[in-house]
């Protein structure tokens, strides 16, 4: 009787902590480099970053291999060339498609600028940091590949 009890507790605990860990694990994203990872917009220029009415989140990502970058601006998808030696990155002339989106389009047009006088990058829990001569100029966060946004 004592060693079905113990079995049956072992078991319990092991389902119980299991259960526990495996949902933990899905939420966090374990960012390890700049490229192939979705980089969402959360400050520019000091100021917070939210996700324009249209419903698309203002993201990069960076496709290792290729040097080439795209992602949305919040109304329109954009593509530009990048360059990463060590800390230092450079991206090319940002092209665009031309939709107009009226409420978003000076937020994607300011972080278009960002992108093109970005010198230096950053990585530090999850954030990604994009600086000039002058400091930092945006923020943005690791988010699931998957994400439909």
């Amino acid at each position: 009787m004592k060693k079905h009890f113990l079995f049956l507790s072992l078991f319990l605990a092991l389902i119980y902590f299991s259960s526990c860990s495996s949902s933990d694990n899905n939420s966090e994203i374990s960012v390890k480099s700049i490229t192939d990872t979705r980089w969402v917009l959360r400050t520019l220029n000091d100021t917070k970053v939210f996700t324009p009415e249209s419903g698309k989140d203002i993201y990069i990502l960076l496709e290792k291999g290729s040097n080439e970058a795209n992602g949305s601006g919040g109304c329109n998808n954009f593509f530009a060339s990048y360059t990463i030696s060590g800390e230092f990155i450079k991206f090319g002339p940002v092209a665009s498609t031309e939709m107009f989106c009226e409420n978003s389009m000076d937020t994607e047009k300011d972080f278009f600028k960002v992108l093109e006088k970005t010198s230096l990058y950053r990585i530090k829990n999850n954030f990604l940091y994009l600086s000039d001569v002058t400091g930092v100029i945006a923020k943005l966060e690791a988010v699931d590949l998957n994400q439909n946004k």
